[in-house]
């Protein structure tokens, strides 16, 4: 037998042992259901299941970067990563979760149902892609509009975001290390920070994973052959539907869109101006791109009154509050973490670490664009970085004015949606290194160092994938029974009666229940009962009749992850002993309690 089928017959091995074990790593946590709330997936889902995915992502890792691996063998290894990438981002799936996403994600179940229900049309709200999607899967498929409404963030997505992005970073490097890097880059979903992209039903963040393949269309369409036609090109064509398709998914990601787009223009039209012998300036122009985005945006938006309210709150919250924005919320934030035990710091590692090492990564690659040291080789590829770089700029800039307008969190929804480009500059940048070392180190040697550092990076973004006390959060498991608890209650209610709930109350179950539509327009009084509260004189803190609704997600996540901070074991407990607090309905997963303080 020679070395070459020798070899080959060995990473044939070693595929067989990954997909056995990835088989068995979907047994073990199919064949485990999770029966109750889970404070954290990691911790519920069965041992086997992780070591399945290890094993299996280390060797299809290992095939998919070794030198002497033909084409075909090192395909099957990059779909085995991916596979156990994806069995890890859609787990709640897997573990068959009634619903995952206890927040946002609520709201837009409640969104979806009524579009199900066909009594909202998607031209009713500002962005119905997602909804109307999982909607359309539903009825195509049987599955309840609880599991498409997860299949599409947890799984459509995730594939569209690491598929364009490989994509993309093949094209800007064309050589044996794009497509694996570019696959196991993309795996690691770097936009996802979990403070306002989430993997979660939540349209900003399904719009930041859809940008790579617009990214990808952009690269393709400008360094086409110019033939004289803007959008009459099947590239210009594709390319113009999926930038009127993120108007849809989230307005918000489009004005990103629109000021990436923007920046490309501007340097496309720059080179055409003062620079015409250069290679951007003989690329085809983006402008009737950028105008028709823009023109379907200006046409969506005005005439839905929520993101018109948003747009002006913003302006006067920037013009009110500066440049000061955002400390009062990070200093009782910190305060918080330090109270559990950890510290912002802490928190930034686990979360950022590995965005910020692709983003160093992406800053020297633009660097050396900029100076002239990258090659052209191939397809323009200095050109391609410096259109990138230049989309950056405004989105840079529109970071720090929705930072300094005190918009909670929002600012991050722009930092997840730059850290779409700055994945793909940071793929092509480590690429770009590998050249460098290939021909000073063996192909062996460069080739396990890439897996060894991407395994970790893997392992890393894999731990915080998914909420859980890792990073001081709790899982976001809807189950069945609270569910169907809230739906008892909501059926059965006195209707004058304030309905409570920990921290913001069962509105997100309202919203679910009624449709978002339909839960603005109903009188349902609905409130957070505070900490001190809860704690201390629930029973006599109210003049009138009170609901309190309490899921078991609620006693694990504020006793046992959070240590009693804002509501006690002992303020639990007293629900039990007070006189004049009465348990009137339990299924297990749910209670409802009646506070009666009426004459």
């Amino acid at each position: 037998m020679t070395d070459t089928r020798r070899q080959a017959t060995v990473l044939k091995a070693l595929l067989a042992v990954g997909c056995l074990a990835f088989a068995g790593a979907l047994v073990a946590a199919y064949s485990r259901p999770a029966t109750g709330y889970e404070l954290s997936i990691y911790r519920s889902t069965p041992v086997g299941f992780w070591i399945g995915v290890v094993v299996a992502g280390v060797l299809g890792l290992t095939v998919a970067f070794s030198p002497p691996a033909a084409r075909g063998i090192r395909a099957i290894g990059l779909g085995l990563v991916t596979g156990v990438a994806l069995a890890v981002f859609a787990l709640p799936l897997v573990r068959g979760y009634f619903f995952y996403g206890a927040g946002d994600s609520m709201t837009h179940l409640g969104w979806a149902r009524e579009l199900h229900a066909g009594t909202l049309s998607p031209l009713e709200f500002v962005y119905p892609g997602i909804h109307t999607t999982a909607a359309y899967l539903a009825e195509l498929s049987g599955f309840a509009l609880t599991d498409t409404l997860q299949f599409v963030p947890l799984v459509v997505f995730p594939i569209v975001s690491v598929v364009f992005t490989a994509l993309c970073v093949q094209y800007l490097t064309g050589n044996r290390w794009g497509l694996p890097v570019g696959v196991a880059v993309g795996l690691l979903l770097v936009p996802i920070n979990h403070l306002s992209i989430h993997l979660l039903a939540h349209p900003s963040s399904q719009a930041v994973l859809f940008l790579p393949l617009v990214l990808y269309l952009v690269l393709r369409f400008v360094t086409a052959p110019d033939d004289g036609s803007t959008l009459g090109t099947p590239i210009g064509i594709a390319l113009a539907v999926v930038c009127v398709a993120m108007v849809f998914i989230h307005p918000q990601e489009t004005l990103s869109l629109l000021l990436l787009l923007g920046g490309i223009a501007v340097v496309q039209l720059a080179a055409t101006r003062w620079r015409p012998t250069s290679r951007i300036a003989r690329h085809r122009p983006i402008y009737a791109h950028a105008a028709l985005t823009f023109l379907v945006f200006a046409t969506w938006l005005p005439q839905h009154d929520r993101p018109v309210g948003r747009i002006r709150f913003v302006a006067s919250q920037f013009q009110q509050v500066g440049v000061t924005a955002g400390a009062e919320s990070t200093d009782t934030q910190a305060a918080s973490l330090a109270a559990l035990g950890g510290s912002i710091e802490e928190l930034f590692v686990k979360l950022f670490g590995v965005a910020l090492l692709v983003s160093v990564i992406a800053a020297a690659l633009m660097v050396a664009a900029l100076l002239g040291r990258l090659d052209d080789r191939p397809t323009d590829r200095r050109a391609l970085v410096t259109y990138l770089t230049a989309g950056l700029v405004p989105l840079g800039f529109a970071f720090l004015a929705v930072f300094a307008a005190d918009q909670g969190d929002h600012y991050f929804r722009f930092l997840g949606f730059i850290m779409g480009p700055v994945t793909i500059l940071g793929a092509v940048g480590i690429v770009a290194l590998v050249g460098r070392v290939d021909g000073v180190v063996s192909r062996r040697t460069v080739a396990a160092g890439l897996v060894v550092v991407l395994t970790v990076a893997m392992a890393a973004q894999a731990a915080a994938i998914h909420p859980s006390p890792y990073y001081y959060q709790s899982n976001g498991h809807v189950t069945e029974r609270s569910m169907a608890g809230h739906t008892v209650a909501f059926d059965h209610r006195v209707e004058d009666t304030v309905f409570m709930g920990t921290r913001s109350g069962p509105r997100r179950y309202v919203q679910t229940y009624y449709g978002r539509p339909t839960a603005d327009r109903v009188e349902f009084p609905d409130v957070g009962v505070p900490g001190p509260v809860f704690n201390t004189n629930l029973s006599t803190a109210y003049d009138d009749d009170r609901y309190l609704g309490i899921q078991e997600s609620n006693y694990a996540t504020e006793v046992e992850l959070y240590d009693g901070l804002r509501y006690t074991d002992d303020g639990f407990a007293a629900l039990e002993r007070r006189g004049n607090i009465y348990r009137v309905q339990d299924n297990g997963g749910f209670r409802l309690y009646l506070i009666d303080n009426g004459e």
